[in-house]
């Protein structure tokens, strides 16, 4: 078997029959001072808002794939969503062991987790 040492994930692509929109709901919720595009650099990766014909309107398995955004301040994330308007709370804000997590549906339903980890001595987080 080979090695993967130096091997990172480079995106994620989420399918829509109307990319730009998708695209639009996570730039307002997670990078507001992004540009318009249907890509969105995340850290040191990509999400990537395809156009998909082969889809039906909404995630038919929405906790499939679970979408991780780790934050610093969970509550301030979940206040913007609110005031963004976002309604369609799967979870809301919790204690999950090593942080604290919620659960927010996007608008074709895949199931996005806002994760502020707990702070561990030594390491400044």
């Amino acid at each position: 078997m080979v090695e993967t040492t130096g091997m990172r994930l480079g995106g994620l692509v989420l399918g829509s029959d109307d990319p730009e929109r998708l695209s639009a709901w996570y730039r307002a919720a997670f990078a507001p001072s992004a540009g318009p595009s249907t890509v969105l650099m995340v850290g040191d990766g990509r999400l990537i808002f395809d156009r998909r014909d082969d889809l039906e309107q909404s995630a038919r398995e929405p906790g499939r794939i679970l979408i991780n955004f780790y934050v610093e301040d969970i509550e301030a994330v979940v206040a913007h969503l609110k005031a963004l308007g976002v309604t369609q709370w799967i979870r809301p804000v919790e204690d999950f062991g090593p942080g604290l997590i919620a659960t927010v549906e996007d608008p074709v339903g895949n199931y996005v987790q806002i994760v502020e980890l707990a702070a561990r001595p030594g390491t400044g987080r």
